[in-house]
């Protein structure tokens, strides 16, 4: 009997998933277990390596800056033991001057999204570093996240990221989004395959049109909303 040899790779390194293609750095590697950092930004993900190939030399040339990047903010990331302090003062400051660079570029769509944030923070509650952080996307630019409590661990993880830029792109875990909701968001296999996405354009985008979204936002922390 044939035995396949398990995929060996080297942390930094640049692999794609076989399934929808993405790429991603590798930045821990336990047996099958592969640890990456996805190029098109969210969160860190763990696959089994039998989903993941080598890229080609030409895709891992095209994330040099990014994996130098991955290098930087694993080397600078809180030590064991040491308990990360949330400076909410510090994410506000953080959102501002992402919108401000938004602005210098697409000033209606950075007065569109403003509108449209501050909507949703109604709904999550406005509480920097608990229900919302800056989360690092692509490179050295962060992006802002909507948070929701995970009962089991009493941890407030992150459930909905937000691009914006000239339009705006949404993506969720799939494990939030509710059924009633799921056509609201087209794309899938986001976030590396753990989520599903919309891109929209504020033109398009009224008070009518961001409803759905406000909706699912609401049903999405009735579902996991603090104990109180």
């Amino acid at each position: 009997m044939l035995f396949m040899e398990t995929p060996k790779f080297e942390n930094y390194s640049v692999v794609k998933n076989t399934i929808n293609k993405s790429l991603g750095i590798v930045l821990k590697v336990i047996g099958e277990n592969i640890t990456i950092y996805p190029a098109k930004g969210g969160e860190k993900m763990t696959f089994k390596s039998e989903y993941l190939i080598q890229a080609s030399a030409e895709e891992a040339e095209s994330l040099k800056d990014l994996i130098e990047q991955a290098k930087k903010e694993e080397n600078e990331k809180p030590k064991k033991g040491v308990k990360k302090i949330i400076d909410p003062e510090q994410i506000r400051y953080e959102f501002d001057k992402f919108l401000k660079h938004i602005a210098v570029r697409y000033p209606a769509s950075e007065k569109a999204f403003r509108v449209f944030w501050l909507e949703l923070l109604a709904i999550a509650g406005d509480t920097p570093g608990k229900t919302w952080e800056m989360k690092s996307a692509t490179g050295n630019n962060p992006g802002p996240a909507l948070k929701v409590l995970n009962q089991t661990t009493g941890k407030w993880i992150y459930c909905l990221s937000f691009i914006p830029g000239w339009g705006l792109r949404i993506e969720i875990k799939k494990e939030f989004l509710p059924k009633e909701f799921d056509g609201l968001f087209p794309i899938d296999n986001a976030m590396f395959g753990m989520g599903k996405a919309v891109e929209l354009k504020y033109e398009n985008f009224p008070e009518e049109k961001r409803r759905p979204y406000l909706d699912c936002v609401k049903a999405v922390y009735a579902a996991h909303w603090e104990t109180k």
